[in-house]
């Protein structure tokens, strides 16, 4: 009797703390909420982008270079991320969260 009161506590107490993990999920970023970037606010995310941008190229080369990725698989991550550069730098270094249904997210704020 004693282990039955023990597990049914025990099963309350999950199941009440999976109710405010729901609660969470759908809070995010207050829609239409638009913020505008000076220049030198750009300028300073570009430097920093740069910076992690070559820093990756090193490390997908290092990758290629130990033989954990193929010189095909690197070539492949390298273009990717080129165009994920470019398209950061063509948005003013503003990142996109594109939601996905499925994950509640719902930050993509687009004009």
């Amino acid at each position: 009797m004693k282990k039955m009161v023990i597990s049914l506590l025990a099963v309350l107490m999950i199941s009440f703390s999976l109710g405010t993990f729901a609660y969470a999920e759908g809070e995010g970023q207050a829609p239409g909420q638009k913020v505008n970037l000076t220049a030198e606010q750009k300028a300073e995310l570009g430097k920093l982008h740069e910076q992690m941008y070559s820093t990756k190229k090193e490390l997908v080369k290092k990758y290629v270079e130990y033989g954990v990725f193929s010189k095909e698989q690197g070539e492949k991550v390298l273009n990717m991320m080129e165009e994920k550069h470019q398209k950061l730098k063509e948005n003013g270094y503003m990142m996109r969260w594109h939601p996905h249904p499925h994950h509640g997210k719902q930050l993509d704020t687009k004009e």
